[in-house]
């Protein structure tokens, strides 16, 4: 491999923290507009180019204050504004022409308000053309070098690309021979990034405050970075952007649509065939199964087949049924946001879903059109895991309504009921079982029962 220049500039940027990416574009974005107002701020063919544009990007019109003065940014920008300005004078001047002719301004504006946007701004941010095309050769560099292992140890050890700038590589080049290793090494930075934000929050708790560390203390700015980039290198979604590039798309709204077909249905037996050559299925429901499909997971259970079988559950409240659930060995997931129907997913690549009306006549289940995009969809609707442990009552807090379980593996975990007016806690040193959800945002159990325990 040819290390160059770059090779050795990506292991330097490796050492700081932040996105090496984002960091190359604003290194390179300063570097053109440095050149720009000390070389070419009189230049006839750079003052019409930026005619064109209408100026810079909101980005890079901040970014000028910061250049070195030896540029004259204030004296630069003060010519390129001037000419923007006498081109707003002119096309604006066609307003008082328009009422001149006893045209209504308001008909007058709504038929010309196209053209005069695209009158004003005809081409793109001059920075933003030539800083893409950097973006286009680090991305590929990247990729190149993450080959060589002392390069993949450094990145390994550094903050990481962030997220916009690694679903771009994703697009674009992950047919490359080297995307694997670089998705292994993104997805470890993220896990470990998200292990500490979540001691973060745990220690959120007054009891814990004193220990948070300042790698957690500043984690949020961190994660703010990997998750959204520098600021200013990707546009804001408010649709203000006035010429749109292939390089942002529309965000669809946050809703589950769940499609089905009106043909090829399935029957219930025909699931639990399907499931026993699956190695994932995963269950959304509101309300409880047919007792039918629930007695052949049962019998599912107690067959020795690799299949992996998860229920995510929204507003049950049969805490019996949900201990049934958990009995069977099955992951029991707490859900926000669920379809209103049941639905099923086989390997995140089938699925079914299972109509009210069904339930009654024939049970039979319609086969999903969209499985794959609802599957991906679903993964961000869990926000628990139902858990059930025993021990001794370490504490008591009555103001909070909280009590502190001292497991028989050490742990110690704080709870509370699920129903804010349960005000029967249960006594110091009293030996109990719990059933109920812990909830990743707060770390604390919501009880949906507790069971008193005799000690012989």
């Amino acid at each position: 491999m040819n290390k160059g220049r770059s090779y050795f500039e990506f292991l330097d940027q490796f050492k700081r923290a932040g996105c090496p990416m984002c960091s190359f574009l604003v290194k390179d974005s300063h570097g053109f507009l440095d050149h720009l107002l000390y070389e070419s701020v009189l230049d006839v063919p750079i003052r019409m180019e930026l005619m064109q544009s209408f100026g810079f990007c909101s980005w890079h019109t901040w970014q000028l204050p910061a250049l070195p003065s030896i540029c004259s940014p204030d004296t630069g920008y003060s010519i390129f504004a001037s000419d923007l300005l006498r081109k707003f004078a002119y096309l604006s001047s066609s307003v008082e022409e328009g009422i001149g002719k006893k045209r209504t301004l308001k008909s007058f504006l709504a038929k010309s308000r196209r053209r005069w946007l695209s009158r004003v701004k005809q081409k793109a941010c001059p920075a933003c053309r030539h800083v893409s095309q950097f973006e286009t050769y680090h991305l590929k560099e990247l990729l190149e070098f993450i080959g060589d292992e002392e390069f993949l140890e450094a990145y390994k050890a550094s903050s990481g690309i962030c997220l916009p700038h690694f679903f771009l590589v994703q697009e674009r080049y992950s047919g490359h021979g080297n995307f694997p290793l670089l998705l292994e090494a993104q997805r470890a930075m993220a896990q470990s990034l998200r292990n500490t934000l979540e001691e973060f929050i745990r220690k959120q708790d007054y009891r814990f405050r004193d220990e948070i560390t300042s790698t957690e203390a500043r984690a949020w700015r961190v994660a703010m970075e990997f998750v959204a980039g520098k600021p200013g290198v990707f546009t804001n979604e408010m649709g203000h952007d006035r010429v749109r590039t292939t390089r942002t798309g529309g965000i669809s709204a946050d809703r589950v649509s769940v499609q089905s077909t009106a043909f090829d249905r399935c029957s219930l037996a025909q699931l639990i065939e399907q499931m026993k050559g699956s190695k994932e299925a995963t269950f959304y429901l509101k309300q409880a199964l047919p007792q039918d499909l629930l007695g052949g997971l049962r019998d599912l259970a107690s067959q020795k087949i690799h299949l992996s079988v998860e229920f995510v559950v929204e507003e049950l409240g049969n805490v019996e049924y949900l201990r049934t659930l958990y009995s069977l060995g099955f992951s029991l997931l707490y859900g926000i946001g669920l379809p209103a129907q049941t639905v099923v997913l086989l390997d995140g690549k089938r699925g079914y879903m299972l109509d009210d009306h069904q339930r009654s006549s024939g049970r039979r289940l319609r086969p999903l059109k969209n499985a794959e995009d609802l599957y991906l969809n679903l993964l961000w609707r869990r926000f628990g895991i139902a858990v059930l442990l025993s021990g001794s009552i370490k504490e008591v807090d009555i103001k909070s309504g909280l009590f502190c379980l001292a497991t028989e593996g050490s742990r110690e975990q704080w709870c509370r009921f699920k129903k804010a007016d349960t005000n029967e806690l249960p006594q110091v040193g009293s030996n109990v079982e719990v059933f109920g959800w812990e909830r990743w945002n707060t770390r604390v159990v919501e009880l949906l029962d507790v069971y008193p325990i005799r000690r012989e």
